[in-house]
């Protein structure tokens, strides 16, 4: 995926909007598509990551003497297409200061398997990316520190050279020089590249290192400790703070579990201030995650009360998405506009799909987006999403529409999350509020059984 932003420009004609339209491109704050949400998503604000990372939601400070020993692990959990990428994005780059910390963004997607992965990946893969930041900065740290993490390191990739066959191409070596954050940069990557390239060789690099995992992360910890006093030393930040993104893009919910939850201890090992995205479908799993760390649930933005009045604010502020990425001008009248954003249901995501499905129908020879165009794009997108709805599907979705025209809210049901993880339904404020997507609230399935 190509992720120069400098690609992405506001569409002036009918042939730009696809590339403007991009969902699967996360927008940084300094780009013009960028748009503040925060302050329109409900019960969420931007204090809550603030205040529980320890630092002042004002003049982004972290206060070091108060947290010595405080290390913050935060979950930030919330629905795909809720705009957590470009949240996170903006929040990394206030608190990526020399009052504050040092941050390491770490993209899932750009950098490991997605069908096959564990947290030793993860972890491998911070320690790479954390090697790539410390080498562009040119800074110094002690010879003893990090001569004493390549020798554990050399001992551990002997291990693994022992137990893996010279012709399944792993024999990586560990050269007699001066230890530096090159070698280690090197070490790292040809580590990560061979759990990436083969599946055998990545569960004996697995084993290895889960079986001296807890001298392992003492080794982390050492290293981490040292890189922060260099830091501060240096007036370039107070401690390092990483940024895992991407996990609700691994392949099946059995790795997202199995990394989330069945490797919380190994996790908590780790003594670094740590912001990871949690998958919607683990929400309900969230009392064993706050044994060791928070969780910050991550709405939607609601643009619709359960009594059918639009939030205006929200409103204006999606009509400020959409024209930052298409020139109003390609566009029938401004409620063609405000039509695709009350399908779009609250996610920026979902509403540029419809848009991307209504310039699909669009004439070119005209250069506009008609609302005959919109509608063709709307029924398009409702039959693909509600395609495979099931009988039982169809049922919670008509035990939802009463709950919501009663006022009432809906106990807890696993059965929910599997809708909610399809975008079948949408989720806002604190989960009180749910409601059905209004692209499958127009497709003949629900109209027949739900109506």
């Amino acid at each position: 995926m190509d992720t120069d932003l400098r690609f992405y420009k506001k569409a002036t004609s009918l042939d730009e909007v696809d590339n403007a339209v991009r969902f699967n491109v996360p927008i940084t704050p300094k780009h013009e598509f960028y748009t503040e949400f925060s302050d329109v998503r409900g019960d969420f604000e931007d204090r809550m990551i603030y205040k529980t990372l320890n630092v002042h939601p004002k003049t982004f400070v972290y206060n070091r003497k108060a947290n010595r020993a405080n290390k913050t692990v935060l979950f930030l959990a919330g629905m795909r297409g809720s705009g957590k990428t470009s949240e996170l994005a903006k929040i990394t780059q206030k608190l990526h200061n020399k009052d504050c910390f040092f941050c390491i963004t770490c993209n899932l997607d750009d950098g490991l398997d997605l069908n096959d992965m564990e947290y030793m990946d993860i972890l491998i893969f911070q320690l790479e990316r954390l090697f790539q930041e410390l080498e562009r900065w040119e800074l110094a740290l002690e010879q003893d520190i990090l001569a004493s993490l390549l020798d554990w390191f050399s001992e551990r990739v002997t291990e693994v050279n022992k137990s893996i066959r010279r012709e399944a191409g792993f024999e990586l070596e560990v050269k007699a020089e001066t230890p530096s954050l090159f070698s280690f940069l090197g070490l790292a990557a040809k580590l990560k590249a061979n759990i990436n390239g083969n599946k055998e060789n990545a569960e004996k690099i697995r084993t290895t290192f889960r079986s001296n995992f807890t001298e392992f992360a003492l080794k982390i910890n050492e290293f981490l400790e040292a890189v922060n006093i260099r830091l501060r030393e240096e007036k370039i930040a107070q401690e390092i703070m990483f940024v895992v993104d991407g996990l609700e893009k691994t392949a099946t919910t059995d790795i997202r579990k199995k990394i989330s939850i069945d490797e919380a201890d190994r996790i908590r090992q780790i003594r670094v201030n740590t912001i990871f995205t949690l998958p919607i479908e683990l929400m309900p799993m969230t009392q064993k995650l706050t044994q060791f760390c928070t969780v910050v649930s991550f709405p939607f933005v609601k643009i619709k009360e359960k009594n059918g009045d639009l939030v205006g604010d929200a409103m204006s502020r999606f009509e400020e998405f959409v024209y930052k990425r298409i020139d109003a001008s390609l566009f029938d009248s401004p409620e063609t506009v405000r039509k695709a954003i009350l399908f779009g249901g609250g996610s920026p995501r979902e509403l540029l799909r419809i848009l991307e499905y209504a310039n699909m129908f669009a004439d070119e020879d005209k250069n506009k987006i008609h609302l005959e165009d919109l509608d063709k794009g709307i029924k398009k997108l409702a039959a693909q999403t509600s395609q495979y709805l099931s009988t039982k599907d169809l049922e919670l979705l008509k035990v939802l529409k009463e709950a919501n025209e009663a006022g009432k809210h809906l106990a807890f049901d696993s059965e929910w999350q599997d809708l909610l993880e399809k975008l079948i339904i949408l989720e806002y404020n604190d989960g009180g509020y749910k409601r059905v997507n209004p692209i499958v609230e127009v497709s003949p399935l629900y109209q027949q059984y739900v109506g």
